[in-house]
């Protein structure tokens, strides 16, 4: 199953922060006065909190952003590589793996076929293609549900909490 490095992680986590930041300053219309963290006092000059949060907010997403993809090609590249080289063929003949090996060649390799443990090892065959079909349209919906909560939840939040600030303070 799909799941995040512990760097994206903590990224994931600043970019919500800030997202919630930049929300907050531009649904209040109230720019801080101070940034208490950096110990900076922008009380003569107010826009300058809500640029620097609007700097910082895009600085983090742009991160967010380059690292998820990063990380959705890294899990997903032997996906896509096994289906890129699924039908190479054969410079020779010019024949796939398959069709090299066509499978109902070895598909009763027991030479008990048409017995009662030829008939039980085909139940068992059976219910393993059942159990990991199963288990694969689960890992399917589990990553779906992952990427939505972990890469487009955060990066649709930030993208409009950033558009919010940036309407706020050019107005300002």
């Amino acid at each position: 199953m799909f799941d995040l490095n512990d760097d994206l992680k903590k990224i994931k986590t600043k970019v919500l922060v800030m997202s919630g930041i930049s929300l907050f300053i531009a649904l209040t219309q109230a720019l801080p006065q101070k940034v208490a963290i950096l110990g900076l006092d922008l009380s003569k000059n107010e826009t300058m909190a809500g640029w620097f949060v609007l700097a910082v907010t895009a600085y983090f997403l742009i991160n967010f952003i380059i690292l998820s993809i990063i990380e959705i090609i890294q899990y997903y590249l032997p996906t896509w590589i096994g289906r890129k080289t699924a039908k190479t063929t054969g410079n020779v003949i010019g024949l796939t793996e398959d069709e090299c090996f066509p499978a109902h060649e070895h598909e009763y390799p027991d030479p008990d076929a048409g017995t009662t443990s030829g008939e039980v090892n085909d139940i068992r065959r059976q219910n393993q293609e059942i159990t990991y079909k199963y288990k694969t349209t689960f890992i399917r919906v589990s990553n779906l549900v992952k990427l939505i909560t972990d890469f487009v939840f955060p990066i649709f939040f930030s993208v409009i909490s950033l558009g919010l600030l940036y309407c706020f303070l050019k107005h300002q």
